[in-house]
């Protein structure tokens, strides 16, 4: 006997006792409320399983997605989600036009049986940061340099032992990125990539931060040597700030976009030059720059610039 069978003779053995003893008598005898012994002899035809507790689900959804959003969904899915992740899926459905909100189709994904196979991540931090959130464009920019997996190299590349790198510089504001490959990881890299990340920003740069390599400071290697960064940045009036040593978390924002990197570009790219690498970074960064994010509110990099300079040109005198 099942589960529902046994809790509906209990329920028959209560009607059974009240219409001999009272209602009030069964409810104290079985320690249930007056209103259930009431309910239950209304519904009692002489049978138990008229006392079976029945299904409580509604017998339709008014926002249940429609056939058309659920083959949005899968085609989006199928076609972002084994490389991109439920980001870049819900991506593509709102290209599609898809107009629900992003928790939503996870709900109708796992309703549909997508993604199932796949143990659920864990349970995603709450809204409190260590550090403030900063309010304009430009107002900090982390850079910091990534060795290109050697795994990536084909060809000559790897023939000869060579190495390639990757410069990148974000925003912590709108997250918006610039990224660069170079060969060699040296300070004059550094400052060509510089000169190049500020005509690519559409807003001045007030401050720069980054970890202490010798292709950002000389700071541990001499004390009477100075770095053509920080000659560069002092002649631009732009404020330098190095991060305490190995602590990487105070570069967050761009260690966490290499993270990211390695996920959706290098795990699915081979370069034979530097110039197929740039070439590749290109579209990789015009992919990550207009890509939806959870600590945005679900807006792009380029959505969030958009309302950020919108709102400093409507404030302007």
């Amino acid at each position: 006997m099942n589960i529902i069978a046994q809790e509906a003779r209990k329920r028959q053995a209560v009607v059974k006792l009240s219409i001999r003893k009272g209602k009030s008598f069964a409810s104290r005898i079985y320690g249930v409320s007056l209103s259930s012994v009431k309910r239950w002899c209304k519904r009692y035809d002489g049978d138990w399983k008229s006392l079976a507790e029945g299904s409580h689900r509604p017998h339709s959804n008014p926002h249940r997605h429609s056939a058309k959003e659920e083959r949005i969904i899968k085609t989006a899915f199928r076609a972002q989600y084994l490389r991109y992740g439920w980001g870049g899926t819900y991506d593509a459905a709102l290209k599609s036009g898809y107009m629900r909100s992003f928790s939503g189709m996870i709900y109708a994904a796992r309703r549909m049986g997508l993604g199932s196979e796949l143990k659920d991540k864990k349970p995603p931090r709450t809204n409190q940061s260590r550090y403030p959130e900063l309010t304009y464009p430009g107002e900090k920019v982390q850079v910091d340099v990534k060795e290109v997996p050697y795994a990536c190299l084909r060809g000559a590349l790897r023939r000869d032992g060579k190495h390639l790198y990757q410069w990148t510089a974000i925003d912590e504001c709108t997250r918006l990125r610039f990224v660069y490959g170079f060969e060699e990881h040296t300070p004059e890299n550094t400052i060509k990539f510089l000169k190049m990340l500020v005509k690519a920003f559409p807003f001045p740069i007030k401050t720069i931060q980054t970890d202490n390599g010798t292709e950002f400071t000389y700071k541990f290697v001499s004390e009477t040597k100075k770095n053509p960064v920080d000659r560069l940045l002092e002649k631009w009036g732009i404020k330098y700030n190095l991060i305490p040593p190995r602590t990487p978390w105070h570069n967050g924002k761009v260690e966490r976009s290499h993270r990211n990197d390695q996920r959706y570009f290098y795990d699915w790219e081979h370069f034979c030059s530097v110039e197929e690498l740039n070439e590749k970074l290109k579209a990789h960064l015009e992919w990550s720059n207009n890509k939806t994010m959870r600590t945005l509110g679900r807006k792009s990099p380029i959505q969030l610039l958009r309302e950020k300079l919108g709102a400093l040109v409507s404030t302007a005198p």
